[in-house]
Parts: structure tokens; C-alpha cells; sequence
């Protein structure tokens, strides 16, 4: 039930991360979904950087793994938006953006995968 209760309130914490990053870039008059791209990013960061930690760092005591869920399973899953990410892809080809879609997939995907690189590589030395 603590773990339930955990991923809860990770989750909420990720919901309103994504909810304000969205909101200070509203400012900026984008064509392209950067707020989805950047939390994206920055939840695979965390999330690359956090699991790597816990595997190879802490020891496996049931309060370590409550934390490790709350950051992996509620943060990032609250602030990271791939179904908002697939919306957006979807809509930039409804739109017939099809040369932007791309772009924002392919870069999605390959700054994500670097940033759990990143993540895992700094994890090492923390």
C-alpha cells in the first residue's frame, strides 16, 4: 500500500512539473511541440539516471524501493507524455506537416534515448 500511495504522489509531482513546463513555454510561440519534446527529455534523463542509481548504487531495502517507484513509476510517468507526444506527431501529419513530423519523432526519440544514456553514464559518479 506504500508503494501505491508513493506512485501517487510521484505522480502528482510529475503532472504539475509537466503542467508548469508547458505553461513557461507558452510564452514562446512554437510550431513545434517543444514543451512535450523537453519533458520528454528531461523525464528520460531522471528516469535513465534514477534507475541506473538504484540498481547499481542502494542497497535493496523496501525504502529505497518506494523512493525508486515513486521517482521512476510517478514522477517521470506523470511529467513524461508519450500519448500527448503520439498526439502531436498524429496532428502534425493531419496537418500535413509531414517533414515535421518526422523531424519531431526521430528527435524525440533519439534525445530521449541519449538522455537515459546521460542519465545511467551520471549516475556513476554520484
Amino acid at each position: 500500500m506504500l508503494n501505491i500511495l508513493a506512485i501517487f504522489i510521484g505522480g502528482g509531482f510529475g503532472c504539475i512539473s509537466r503542467y508548469g513546463i508547458a505553461n513557461l513555454l507558452k510564452a514562446y510561440s512554437f510550431d513545434f511541440p517543444i514543451a512535450t519534446l523537453l519533458v520528454n527529455i528531461i523525464g528520460s534523463l531522471i528516469l535513465g539516471f534514477t534507475a541506473a542509481y538504484f540498481w547499481n548504487k542502494v542497497p535493496a531495502h523496501a525504502i529505497h524501493n518506494t523512493l525508486r517507484l515513486t521517482i521512476t513509476v510517478g514522477f517521470c510517468g506523470g511529467l513524461t507524455t508519450f500519448s500527448t507526444f503520439s498526439w502531436e506527431t498524429f496532428d502534425l501529419i493531419k496537418n500535413g506537416d509531414f517533414l515535421l513530423a518526422i523531424l519531431y519523432a526521430t528527435i524525440s526519440f533519439l534525445a530521449c534515448l541519449l538522455a537515459i544514456s546521460l542519465g545511467v553514464f551520471l549516475s556513476k559518479y554520484v
